[in-house]
C-alpha cells in the first residue's frame, strides 16, 4: 500500500508503506477512487513541440519510475489510439509488473469523443462523428480487455460537453449512447463488471452551472455512470472570472505571501463551490453518485493573460501552495483527485514555449522536480533516476528564495475590471425616447438628450471564458479577443431577461466608434431568445480584413442600418444587446468600443 502523507511546508508527499502490494491484481475501481492510499494524476508521456513525437515504451517506463516513486498510483489518459500512447503506456506497465509484482499502477483510459465534423467550419454539436467516436470505443474496450488488472476506469469524452470546446463538442445523448454501450458490454461479460465508466467534463457540463446545460440527456448520464469525474480551473478563472482572486481591501497590509496564501484558500473555495454545485444539482434529482476531481491543475509560469501582464496566477509558489491546499481537502473527503498534470508537455502551446498550457506538470521535460515535490525530493525518494537523459534535480536549484522574488502578488480588488453595467432608475427620463444608450459620455449632440436606457443592468459576460471583456474609465469597452479555437462575447441582461426592439427593426441603427489592434475577422451583432429554450437566435454585421469593415488603431464612427443585418431576430425578444464573435485569425489582439447606443431613424 501507499500513505498519503502531507509532510511540513509547501509540498504534499507520498510514502510507500512497508505494507505488501502483492494483492493488486484484486484492486479495483470501487476500492481505489476516493482512497488516499491511491493517489491520481493526469499524464501525457509527450516531450515534444510536436506531439506526433510521441514517447517510446521505454520513455515511459522512465516517466512510470519517477511517478511510482512519487507515490501516485493512478494514471488518467486522455485518447485510447492517438500516436499509441495509450497503448503503449499499459504495455510499459505490464512489462514493470511482470519484472516486479509489487508494482502497482492503474489507469482511467480515456476515449477521445467528438461532434460530426469536428475541427471543421460548421461542426454539428448534435451528431457524434461516428467514425471516430466508434473507433475509439472499440480500442477502449480491447484495451480493457487485454488488461483487466491496469484499466480501472473508462471515461467517455474529456471535456466534451462544454460549450467552450466549440470545434469538437457533442450534446450530452452522444456521451450517453457510448456510457449505454459500455455498461451492456459489462452486462453481458464483455467487460469486467466491476470496471466504473463514466464521462471527464467541466462542472458546468455536470449540471453545476448555468440552466443551458439542464436536459432529459443529461439527467439520463447522470443515472448511467458509475460516478462522476469533475473539472474546475480556479488557475483559469483568474483571468475569466476573477473576482474571487483579487486581494481585498482588508487585505492589501499583508505581506505577499500571506496575500498569496488567502488567494489560493479562495481558489480551492471556488473548487469546493462547483463540486456543491454539481452534487445539488445531482441531489435535485434525486440522484446520488460518488463525485471525484478528474481534473485541476496550477501552471508554474507563463507570459501570457496569467502572468506578469495579467492576473498574476502563474508562478512555482502559488502551485505549490494549491497543489498541497487542494489534496487536503479531497483526502479529508474521501474524493480522488487527478492533479493535472504529471509532466509538462510543450506540444499544448507549440508556437509559444511560454503559454501557460505547457506548463501544469509537476516535473520539467528534463528533470526538474518543481517545489509542490522538492520535500518529496529531500527525502530521497527519486536518488538514481532521470529522464531526457538528466538526473532528477529541484527546479530553481531548490532555492526558495529565488522562487519568492519571481512571486507574483494578485491584484487588489478595487483594481477589479467592471462587470455589470447598472443604469439609472430616474422616472424622469424619457421611457419612449428615441435612442437606447448602452455605454457613453459623449454622446453625439443631436441626440439632444433624447435617450432611455437598457431596461435593467446588463452584464459584461466572456462566453466560455474565451476571451475578455472589460469596461474602463470613460465608458470604455475594451475586449482582448481569444488565441483559441473561437471567442465571443456580449452584453446580455444580468437577470436572464429581454426586451422589446421591434420598434427598431424596420427603422433603427446601432451607432457606436471602433478601434484597436487586432487582425480577427469577427461579428458584431444582437442575439434573441435563449440557448437553453432553444430559441436562441443571432444576427450580426462582419468586421475585419476579410470585410468592408475594416478596423484601425484610430477611433472610426459606425452608423449601421439594422436592416443590413445578416440573420433573422425576434425583435419582440432581444437578449444580447450587443455581441462580438470571432471568425478566424484569433490572435489575442485588443478591440475598444464607446458611445455605443440604438437610434430609431
Amino acid at each position: 500500500m501507499t500513505k498519503w502523507t502531507a509532510l511540513l511546508g509547501l509540498a504534499l508527499v507520498f510514502s510507500l508503506s512497508s505494507c505488501n502490494r502483492e494483492d493488486n491484481l484484486f484492486k479495483e475501481a470501487q476500492d481505489i477512487l476516493g482512497n488516499s492510499d491511491y493517489p491520481a494524476i493526469a499524464y501525457g508521456g509527450y516531450r515534444h513541440q510536436e506531439r506526433s513525437k510521441a514517447p517510446s515504451v521505454a520513455n515511459i517506463k522512465e516517466d512510470l519510475k519517477i511517478l511510482d516513486a512519487a507515490g501516485f498510483r493512478v494514471l488518467r489518459t486522455y485518447h485510447a489510439r492517438l500516436y499509441d500512447h495509450t497503448p503503449r503506456l499499459l504495455q510499459a506497465i505490464k512489462e514493470m509488473k511482470d519484472h516486479d509484482p509489487s508494482f502497482e499502477m492503474y489507469v482511467m483510459l480515456g476515449a477521445w469523443m467528438q461532434c460530426k465534423n469536428a475541427f471543421g467550419e460548421k461542426p454539428n454539436h448534435s451528431r457524434g462523428d461516428t467514425a471516430n467516436n466508434r473507433a475509439e470505443i472499440e480500442q477502449a474496450v480491447k484495451l480493457a480487455q487485454q488488461y483487466p488488472d491496469i484499466v480501472k476506469v473508462i471515461a467517455v469524452g474529456n471535456e466534451s460537453m462544454v460549450h467552450w470546446a466549440a470545434p469538437y463538442y457533442v450534446e450530452p445523448s452522444i456521451i450517453l449512447y457510448w456510457v449505454n454501450y459500455l455498461q451492456e458490454l459489462k452486462k453481458e461479460g464483455g467487460l469486467n463488471a466491476k470496471l466504473w465508466i463514466t464521462s471527464s467534463d467541466n462542472f458546468a457540463s455536470w449540471g453545476g452551472g448555468d440552466d443551458s446545460y439542464f436536459n432529459e440527456d443529461l439527467e439520463l448520464l447522470l443515472n448511467a455512470v458509475d460516478y462522476v469525474s469533475l473539472h474546475s480551473y480556479p488557475f483559469h478563472d483568474t483571468h475569466y472570472d476573477p473576482e474571487f482572486w483579487y486581494v481585498p481591501e482588508n487585505e492589501e497590509n499583508l505581506e505577499i505571501t500571506a496575500q498569496t496564501e488567502a488567494a489560493i484558500a479562495r481558489c480551492v473555495a471556488r473548487v469546493i463551490e462547483q463540486f456543491q454545485a454539481v452534487k445539488d444539482y445531482m441531489n435535485s434529482l434525486g440522484i446520488e453518485k460518488e463525485i471525484h476531481i478528474g481534473e485541476t491543475g496550477w501552471a508554474s509560469y507563463t507570459n501570457t493573460m496569467y502572468g506578469a501582464g495579467g492576473s498574476h496566477a502563474a508562478d512555482e509558489y502559488k502551485q505549490a501552495l494549491y497543489y498541497k491546499a487542494l489534496h487536503e481537502w479531497t483526502n479529508a473527503n474521501g474524493i480522488s483527485c487527478f492533479y493535472f498534470e504529471a509532466f509538462d508537455e510543450p506540444w499544448k502551446d507549440g508556437k509559444n514555449p511560454g503559454g501557460s498550457e505547457n506548463h501544469f506538470g509537476l516535473f520539467g521535460v528534463s528533470g526538474a522536480v518543481k517545489m509542490p515535490l522538492w520535500e518529496s525530493f529531500d527525502q530521497g525518494v527519486f536518488e538514481g533516476l532521470s529522464r531526457n537523459g538528466q538526473a532528477l534535480h529541484k527546479s530553481y536549484n531548490g532555492d526558495r528564495d529565488c522562487v519568492l522574488q519571481r512571486l507574483l502578488a494578485p491584484p487588489y480588488q478595487r483594481s477589479l475590471p467592471i462587470k455589470k453595467i447598472v443604469y439609472p432608475n430616474d422616472d424622469s427620463l424619457l421611457t419612449e425616447a428615441k435612442n437606447i444608450l448602452l455605454l457613453g459620455t459623449a454622446i453625439d449632440a443631436n441626440l439632444n438628450e433624447d435617450f432611455r436606457y437598457p431596461a435593467s443592468t446588463v452584464k459584461l459576460e466572456a462566453w466560455e471564458n474565451t476571451c475578455s471583456i472589460e469596461l474602463k474609465q470613460d465608458s470604455l469597452l475594451v475586449i482582448e479577443t481569444g488565441t483559441g479555437p473561437w471567442w465571443g462575447c456580449a452584453l446580455n441582461y444580468a437577470s436572464g431577461e429581454s426586451q422589446n426592439l421591434s420598434e427598431f427593426k424596420e427603422e433603427g441603427r446601432l451607432v457606436f466608434s471602433l478601434r484597436g489592434g487586432s487582425a480577427s475577422n469577427f461579428e458584431i451583432g444582437l442575439q434573441s431568445g435563449n440557448y437553453s429554450k432553444g430559441n436562441l437566435a443571432e444576427a450580426h454585421f462582419k468586421f475585419g480584413p476579410a470585410g468592408t469593415k475594416k478596423i484601425k488603431t484610430e477611433w472610426q464612427k459606425f452608423s449601421l442600418d439594422l436592416n443590413d443585418l445578416e440573420g433573422e431576430l425576434n425583435w419582440e425578444d432581444i437578449s444580447g444587446l450587443i455581441y462580438f464573435k470571432g471568425l478566424d485569425q484569433f490572435d489575442g489582439g485588443f478591440i475598444e468600443l464607446k458611445n455605443i447606443y440604438y437610434s430609431s431613424k
